[in-house]
């Protein structure tokens, strides 16, 4: 039958206990580092795909309101055209059957 001599074994063993402390303290701040590396450089990347998208919306809307711009513009030109064009009619389709 084995023996152990627990003083022999406390001996030894105690002085590594907070080396041991140490380095699990440091791989859990470690982990929770990269973590939070992990979640800026995600929000990061959000919030330029976020400033990209709502650029896009903006210019599509100036470009929206530009061509809402030249429709009312080429309408009121039709409007004036048929008012010297005899025959045509003054409102509705531009295209009539």
């Amino acid at each position: 039958m084995v023996r152990i001599n627990w003083k022999d074994f406390l001996t030894k063993l105690l002085p590594l206990l907070p080396t041991l402390l140490m380095y699990w303290a440091s791989y859990r701040l470690s982990v929770e580092k990269n973590s939070q590396e992990k979640k800026q450089d995600e929000f990061s990347r959000l919030n330029e795909e976020n400033t990209r998208l709502s650029e896009d919306l903006d210019r599509y809307r100036r470009l929206v309101a530009a061509k809402e711009r030249e429709i009312s513009k080429l309408q009121k030109e039709i409007a004036e055209m048929r008012k010297y064009i005899a025959g045509a009619p003054t409102t509705g389709a531009l295209f009539d059957d």
